[in-house]
């Protein structure tokens, strides 16, 4: 099967995803089908490549392509997939390729679909790339992610690429049925699914939620799933706003009954999509020179004012992570940190009849991670999203440094316009004991008029991490989706160039 001669074009029923590192030399590789019958015959290959600026020659034990047979095991509604795992070198780029062999008179293999990624780095010698969105509204995109994606200068693209929440809108794509008021609000809104035979109200929202994933995945978000590696966070829109609490502008969820029905087919569509490993955090180390930390903390949450966003061994882990940190690290969140805690005044009682969000400063364990984050002995990023707007902030802790990076929306849904605030001046917001830091806004995202009020533009996020001499420098761009500077590249909406993050191990050594 060295020399494939490829018949037809790249199938969109078909989709190659990299799905994130796994312990030890290896990674994750997601392939699925939205096709109902079975498919033989299917194998992926794996080709070592040189990348485009000649550096990172593939090892002397990559140099062959290697052939893996293949079956799409696993089943959610509209969708075939399987989950595989496959050796990757330190650092070695690959092209991955779907493959299925048809008969000599059909022409041979036909290639189905490609993917490229890069086998995770052993060190920060050659740098880095982390990339961050929320937020993706598929309706007002028309494209536009994907040409900025592809713009993007070689030297930016991702490592590593985070989707922190609201990869699909859900409750809307429930709502945007019938007479239309406004995205996300309409007749729909009213539906009496609470009369319904379960039967029935499980068929109608598999058909709705699977043709959302099927249309995003297939559609607007197809160029970044197929470079990089890929990890993904909850929002409350995988479900429904403010999930998963009962949604007050949204009467067809008042029902128990109804969302239980609702969560149980959007959670296995998502596990499907999204967390096919099952697993809601990970950690990797970029050698002795980076650790990063991805964190849900939507999926496990609870209803109400201090409710858990995690379980508990979950919290254990990310405690003794950031109190044992040997050197920088990177904290990956579905919403910042730096937030409002809403249990006062008039906001409360909007949040608690559902007309507001709960933050994470809302929940019970906000306590137990703001004190770990006060014991990490370590400069730390945190990158979060899902508030609609971008903004770069940092705040001394305990003597070191924490930066927040917030990126959000890729594509704004219309009814949930936001710019950028300056709060909360003091971290934390909602008071823990003897921990009060200054919080300094450095950057904040670009807005255009959107009806009687503004709205952020569209953007993502890149992080480049290299090696320093006092621990690991960072550029951080956030970059306008909707815009483009002279070389038909994505326009720079705000960056904040060589932040350095301090190694306390180099300080202590010097």
């Amino acid at each position: 099967m060295e020399n494939l001669q490829k018949s037809g074009s790249v199938s969109n029923h078909f989709m190659l995803v990299p799905h994130g590192y796994e312990q030890g030399a290896a990674s994750q590789v997601w392939i699925g089908a939205h096709v109902d019958e079975p498919i033989e015959r299917l194998w992926l290959r794996c080709e070592p490549i040189a990348p485009d600026n000649g550096e990172n020659i593939p090892p002397v034990s990559e140099t062959s392509c290697r052939d893996i047979p293949l079956q799409l095991d696993r089943r959610a509604e509209g969708l075939r997939f399987t989950l595989l795992s496959i050796p990757t070198a330190p650092g070695c780029h690959y092209r991955l390729s779907l493959w299925r062999w048809e008969s000599e008179e059909c022409g041979g293999a036909s290639l189905l679909a490609e993917a490229w990624c890069r086998g995770k780095p052993g060190s920060l010698g050659k740098g880095f790339n982390l990339w961050f969105g929320t937020c993706f509204y598929r309706h007002t995109d028309h494209g536009a992610l994907a040409e900025a994606f592809d713009g993007l200068p070689a030297e930016y693209r991702p490592d590593v690429s985070v989707l922190g929440g609201d990869q699909v809108y859900l409750d809307t794509a429930f709502s945007n049925r019938g007479l239309i008021f406004t995205p996300g609000f309409s007749s729909a809104n009213f539906s009496p699914l609470l009369f319904r035979a379960p039967a029935k109200i499980r068929r109608l929202l598999n058909r709705i939620f699977s043709r959302e994933y099927r249309e995003t995945w297939s559609g607007g978000l197809r160029t970044l799933l197929s470079r990089g590696q890929h990890y993904f966070l909850a929002g409350d829109h995988e479900f429904w706003n403010d999930y998963p609490n009962p949604p007050g502008f949204l009467p067809a969820l008042w029902s128990g009954k109804v969302r239980d029905i609702w969560r149980e087919c959007a959670r296995k569509l998502f596990d499907a999509y999204q967390l096919p490993c099952g697993k809601t955090s990970g950690v990797f180390d970029i050698g002795q020179d980076l650790s990063v930390f991805i964190l849900d903390t939507r999926l496990q949450r609870g209803r109400g004012r201090d409710s858990q966003f995690t379980d508990d061994a979950t919290m254990e882990r990310l405690q003794r992570w950031l109190r044992e940190l040997r050197n920088p690290g990177v904290l990956v969140l579905p919403a910042p940190i730096l937030t409002r805690w809403q249990s006062r005044g008039v906001r409360a009682l909007m949040v608690r009849l559902g007309l507001g969000d709960h933050t994470l400063a809302d929940t019970g364990q906000y306590e137990l991670l703001v004190r770990a984050l006060n014991d990490c002995p370590q400069d730390i990023v945190i990158v979060a999203g899902d508030v609609h707007f971008s903004r770069l902030a940092r705040f001394n802790l305990n003597g070191k440094q924490v930066v927040e990076v917030v990126s959000s929306p890729l594509s704004c849904l219309p009814s949930a316009a936001a710019a950028a605030n300056q709060d909360p001046v003091l971290f934390p917001d909602r008071p823990a004991e003897g921990i009060a830091a200054e919080v300094e806004y450095l950057k904040a995202g670009t807005t255009r008029p959107h009806k009687r009020a503004v709205i952020s533009n569209n953007n993502f996020v890149t992080l480049n991490f290299t090696r320093a001499d006092a621990g690991v420098a960072v550029d951080v761009v956030c970059w306008n989706i909707s815009g483009r500077n002279e070389r038909g590249e994505p326009a720079v909406d705000w960056e904040s160039r060589q932040l350095l993050l301090r190694s306390k191990n180099n300080e202590k050594s010097s």
